[in-house]
């Protein structure tokens, strides 16, 4: 049985990966087709995937049962929400 620690480094790398992947690929077809729609949400993706980082790191904390440090990425993560909110309604 493999580490969890590994396990949670592995799901950050795939949240991390997919996010980029999925905006690159947005983006790329967003400028072939000129449609400022997927461009736009390659963009915003790509901005939200530093969040689906810390989303799965505070979800592997908490099932780690590393309170400490989940509580913290949970603080990080209500953070990221609140400015995005504030961001969405300026």
């Amino acid at each position: 049985m493999k580490d969890p620690s590994f396990r949670l480094e592995r799901a950050i790398e795939a949240a991390l990966s997919g996010g980029v992947f999925v905006s690159g690929l947005l983006l790329l077809v967003g400028l072939a087709g000129a449609r400022p729609g997927l461009l736009r949400s390659g963009v915003v993706l790509l901005m939200l995937t530093p969040v689906a980082r810390v989303l799965v790191m505070t979800v592997g904390l908490f099932h780690e049962r590393d309170y400490v440090f989940g509580a913290l990425s949970l603080w990080i993560l209500a953070v990221l929400a609140s400015g995005i909110w504030v961001s969405v309604r300026l």
